[in-house]
C-alpha cells in the first residue's frame, strides 16, 4: 500500500521535471505550460527593415504606436542595448542566421556577394531537426538568389519586375500586409506540425509612404507611420497564433536588421556610417517559459548572438564554431521590467560591426567599429572614440585624449575585421538587372574596381557624406521623373566634386541616353570605363546608345569585349543575339541564344527573342510556343505581348493583335514601337482617326523615331493635312536623312508640294528619293 501510494508522487514528480526546461548551460528559466514540452516548441522570428529602437514604446517613443511590439517586450524579455554587425539588410540577416560576423560569412553588402552554401543557417539547422521552414520577406535585397533562403521548405520572394524604376517598386518591394498575408497562409497549412517562420518587413525602408489611415496620422513623420503600420501586421499574426492555441508553445523573436540615421551625422538613411542610430535596434523576445517573462537585460547584446540563443531555448545544440554565443545567462539573470528606458549598459562581450558601402561603390575608406563596455572605437582614416555612457550620440570625440585605450580597441578589432583566409571583395558579378533593381530600392548598383590599397590613404566617409548624400537625392529625382532637370544638374556637380565616382558617371549617361543625347551618353560611358574597365552595365547601356543611333556593328564589338572577360555573361549575349536579330542575322541570332538557354533555361527574355527568331524564320506556332513560355516566367516582360500581336497578325487575327499591342504599351507605356505597330493594325482596319493617334503617341513617345515621323508624314498626306504632313517628313529626315525610309519622305515632300501647285520642288524631292531607293530597298516595319 505504501508502494502503491508513492508510485503517483514519483510520476507526478516526473511530469513536473519533464516541465522546467534547462539550457545547454544549466541556467533554468522555468516551467513551460501544461502538456507543452521543449522538443514541442515552434519559433516565429520577426525582422523589422530599418526601424530605430527609440521609435518604439518600449524603448520610451511618446507616441506609443506599437503596442504589439511593446505588448512582446513588456510579457517576455525586452534587451535594452541591441545592436546589429552591419547596417545593411542582406549582410545583417546572414550574421543573424549564421551567427557569423560578415567576415566571417562572407557577405559584406547588398548585391555582389551570396550567402555560400557551406554556410549552415538557422533554418537548415531547425529543419534538420523536423521542423518545417517557411520564409516570408519583403523586398528583393532578400531574394533567395542572394543565398539567404537556405533551409527553407517555403520562400515567398517572387520579385520581379522588368524595369526597375520608382514607378515600378510594387515589384521590389511589397507591403506587410502582403507579407503577413502570406505567411498567415502558410502558419494555416503547417500549424500542426512544428514549425520555424521568419517574416519580413520592409516599410519602414526609404521612401517613407505608409498607407492610410497612417499617412495622414503620421503626416508630419511618415517614418514614425510606417513603423505604426507594420506593427498592426505583427498584431494580426500574434493573434493568429492566441487563436489558435499557438502561442503557448512558440517562441516569438523580433528585432530590426539595422536603425536609420534620418540626419544624424548628416547621414539622411542607413549604410554609409555605423553610428548608434543606425546599429542600435529594438530586440524582444517572448517565449512560454514562465521564468522569462517581463524581463530586461541592460548588457549589450548582438545580433550574431541571435541564432545561438534561439537554438539553446530550443535545446539544440550548437557545436560548429561561430562568432556568438547563446544569451540566455542574460536572460536569467536579468533585471525587473521597471528598468528604466535610460538604463546604462553593463558590460558584455565586444560588439563589431562594419560598413563596406563606401569602399565598394564609391572607392572611399571602409568602415569598421568595435563597442567594448562603455567605449566604442571606429576604425577610420580619422579614428573615433566615443563613451557611449556620457556621450550616447557620439558627438564628442576622446579619440586623442584616450589613445591607448582606441589602440588596444584596434587590435581587437582586427583580430575580428581581418580573418585569415577571408578577402575583402565581392565574391560574384551580378547581372545588370539585379543591380539596376537594388539601386530602384536606394542601394547603388556599382561596384568600384578592388584592387590593392595604394600608399595614399582612402577618402574618410566623413569628409564625403555630403556627396554621398546628393548622389541618393539626384537618383531619387532621376526615378521620380523621366527627365529630371534637377536630377541632371545633381550628377554634374558630383562628377565635378569628385570625377573618380563610377555610378555618378554611369547614373549621368544613363539620364544623357534618356534624353536622346547620345554623344554626351557615350562620352559619360567612356569615362566609367577608364575607371572601371569591366564595367557591364557601361558596356550595356553603351552597346544601346550605338543601337538607337543606327550602329549595331559598334555594340556588337563592345559586348563581344566584355564575353571575352566574363564569358558566362548570359545579359550580354542575350542582349548581343536581340541585335543579330534585328539585323537579320539569323543564324547568328540563334547560335547567340542556344548558347544563353544552355547556361540559364528560365531566363525569359531569352525565350522571348528565340520567339521572335522563330516567327522570322516562318514557324508560327514555335514562336508562339517559345513567347508564351517566356510570360508564364516573366508576366510583364518587355516586347513579349509586342511579339504575340506578330504572331496574331501573321495569323490575320487583327482583334487579337490590337488586344496585345495594347497590354504590351499597357505594361509599358513608354513603348513607342508597339504604338506604332498598333497604327499599322489600324491602318489595315481603315481606322484612319485611330492610326493617327497611334503614330502621334509612337513619336510623341519616342521624338528620335524617324521611322515613326515619316509614317505620320505619309498618314498626314493621305488625310489632305499637307504643312503636317511636310512638317513631319521634314523631322524624319532631319533624324535619319539617309536611313532605310528616308525615300519616303521625300515622296511625300513631293506629293505635298505637287498639291501646292511647286512642280519644280516635287520634282527635286522626288528625284531625292528615288536616288535614295535605288541604294538601299526597304523593308517592313512591323517585326521586333
Amino acid at each position: 500500500m505504501l508502494i502503491a501510494a508513492a508510485l503517483p508522487a514519483i510520476a507526478a514528480a516526473a511530469l513536473l521535471a519533464s516541465r522546467i526546461a534547462t539550457s545547454s548551460g544549466d541556467a533554468r528559466f522555468g516551467r513551460l505550460p501544461p502538456g507543452v514540452g521543449q522538443s514541442d516548441l515552434n519559433l516565429l522570428l520577426i525582422t523589422l527593415d530599418t526601424t530605430r529602437a527609440d521609435r518604439l514604446g518600449a524603448y520610451g517613443a511618446s507616441a506609443k504606436s506599437t503596442p504589439a511590439f511593446d505588448r512582446i517586450a513588456h510579457e517576455g524579455v525586452l534587451f535594452r542595448h541591441a545592436v546589429t554587425a552591419v547596417p545593411l539588410t542582406l549582410p545583417s540577416h546572414a550574421t543573424m542566421f549564421t551567427a557569423r560576423y560578415p567576415p566571417g560569412h562572407g557577405l559584406r553588402d547588398n548585391g555582389g556577394f551570396f550567402l555560400d552554401s557551406t554556410e549552415t543557417t538557422l533554418a537548415e539547422r531547425l529543419k534538420t531537426n523536423g521542423f518545417a521552414t517557411g520564409g516570408f520577406v519583403g523586398a528583393y535585397v532578400l531574394d533567395r538568389r542572394w543565398g539567404i533562403a537556405q533551409g527553407f521548405d517555403t520562400y515567398f520572394d517572387d520579385f520581379d519586375t522588368p524595369r526597375p524604376t520608382r514607378d515600378a517598386l510594387a515589384g521590389l518591394e511589397r507591403p506587410g500586409n502582403e507579407v503577413a498575408d502570406r505567411a498567415l497562409a502558410w502558419l494555416e497549412r503547417v500549424g500542426g506540425s512544428r514549425f520555424f517562420a521568419w517574416v519580413h518587413f520592409y516599410d519602414a525602408h526609404s521612401p517613407y509612404d505608409p498607407p492610410e489611415p497612417y499617412r495622414s496620422r503620421f503626416a508630419a513623420d511618415p517614418y514614425d507611420g510606417e513603423i505604426a503600420f507594420v506593427d498592426t501586421q505583427v498584431q494580426r499574426i500574434i493573434e493568429f497564433l492566441e487563436r489558435r492555441d499557438l502561442l503557448k508553445k512558440t517562441m516569438v523573436a523580433i528585432l530590426a536588421d539595422h536603425g536609420e540615421s534620418l540626419g544624424e551625422h548628416g547621414e539622411r538613411t542607413h549604410g554609409f556610417f555605423v553610428y548608434q542610430s543606425v546599429l542600435e535596434i529594438p530586440f524582444a523576445l517572448l517565449t512560454p517559459f514562465e521564468g522569462l517573462r517581463g524581463r530586461i537585460v541592460t548588457d549589450v547584446v548582438r545580433t550574431v548572438d541571435l541564432a545561438p540563443t534561439l537554438l539553446d531555448l530550443l535545446s539544440l545544440p550548437l557545436t560548429d564554431s561561430v562568432d556568438g554565443r547563446s544569451l540566455v545567462s542574460l536572460l536569467t539573470k536579468s533585471t525587473a521590467s521597471t528598468t528604466s528606458a535610460g538604463s546604462v549598459p553593463e558590460a558584455g562581450p565586444d560588439a563589431y560591426a562594419e560598413s563596406m558601402y563606401a569602399r565598394y561603390h564609391f572607392g572611399w575608406s571602409e568602415l569598421r567599429t568595435l563597442t567594448s563596455g562603455r567605449f566604442k572605437y571606429i576604425d577610420a582614416p580619422r579614428p573615433e572614440l566615443y563613451d557611449l555612457q556620457q556621450d550616447p550620440h557620439e558627438t564628442h570625440n576622446i579619440y586623442e585624449s584616450r589613445q591607448r585605450l582606441a589602440e588596444r580597441m584596434a587590435a581587437s578589432l582586427r583580430s575580428i575585421a581581418d580573418p585569415v583566409g577571408k578577402a575583402v571583395v565581392p565574391s560574384v558579378s551580378v547581372d545588370p538587372e539585379a543591380r539596376a533593381r537594388l539601386a530602384a530600392l536606394g542601394y547603388v548598383g556599382t561596384f568600384v574596381s578592388e584592387a590593392p590599397r595604394s600608399l595614399s590613404p582612402l577618402a574618410d566617409p566623413k569628409d564625403k557624406i555630403e556627396l554621398f548624400n546628393l548622389i541618393t537625392k539626384a537618383r531619387e529625382e532621376l526615378q521620380d521623373a523621366r527627365e529630371s532637370k534637377a536630377g541632371l544638374t545633381m550628377l554634374e556637380e558630383i562628377v565635378r566634386k569628385d570625377p573618380d565616382i563610377v555610378d555618378a558617371w554611369l547614373l549621368l549617361g544613363n539620364e544623357y541616353s534618356n534624353r536622346r543625347d547620345f554623344t554626351r551618353a557615350l562620352e559619360c560611358f567612356q569615362r566609367v570605363l577608364a575607371l572601371k574597365p569591366d564595367d557591364d552595365l557601361a558596356i550595356m547601356n553603351m552597346a544601346n546608345v550605338y543601337r538607337d543611333l543606327g550602329r549595331p556593328a559598334d555594340a556588337v564589338v563592345g559586348l563581344k569585349r566584355l564575353l571575352e572577360v566574363t564569358p558566362n555573361h548570359v545579359r550580354a549575349r542575350q542582349q548581343m543575339a536581340q541585335i543579330f536579330l534585328d539585323e537579320g542575322q539569323l543564324a547568328d541570332a540563334e547560335r547567340e541564344l542556344t548558347a544563353v538557354l544552355q547556361q540559364d533555361d528560365r531566363m525569359a527574355a531569352a525565350h522571348n527573342s528565340l520567339g521572335a527568331l522563330r516567327l522570322k524564320q516562318g514557324d508560327t506556332d514555335a514562336g508562339e510556343r517559345e513567347i508564351r513560355r517566356a510570360l508564364t516566367d516573366r508576366p510583364d516582360l518587355p516586347f513579349a505581348h509586342f511579339n504575340l500581336a506578330l504572331v496574331a497578325e501573321r495569323r490575320g487575327d487583327l482583334a487579337s493583335a490590337e488586344a496585345e499591342y495594347k497590354q504590351e504599351i499597357e505594361l509599358h507605356p513608354g513603348s513607342y514601337t508597339a504604338q506604332f505597330n498598333l497604327g499599322k493594325v489600324y491602318e489595315q482596319r481603315g481606322d484612319r482617326a485611330a492610326q493617327l493617334r497611334a503614330y502621334q503617341s509612337a513619336v510623341a513617345g519616342n521624338p528620335q523615331f524617324a521611322e515613326g515621323h515619316l509614317f505620320l508624314a505619309k498618314l498626314h498626306l493621305d488625310l489632305k493635312q499637307f504643312d503636317e504632313a511636310m512638317e513631319s517628313a521634314r523631322r524624319g529626315l532631319e533624324l535619319q536623312p539617309a536611313g532605310e525610309w528616308a525615300p519616303l519622305g521625300h515622296f511625300v515632300l513631293s506629293d505635298a508640294f505637287a498639291a501646292r501647285g511647286n512642280r519644280e520642288a516635287a520634282a527635286r524631292e522626288a528625284a531625292a528619293g528615288q536616288r535614295l531607293a535605288a541604294r538601299r530597298p526597304a523593308r517592313p516595319a512591323t517585326t521586333r
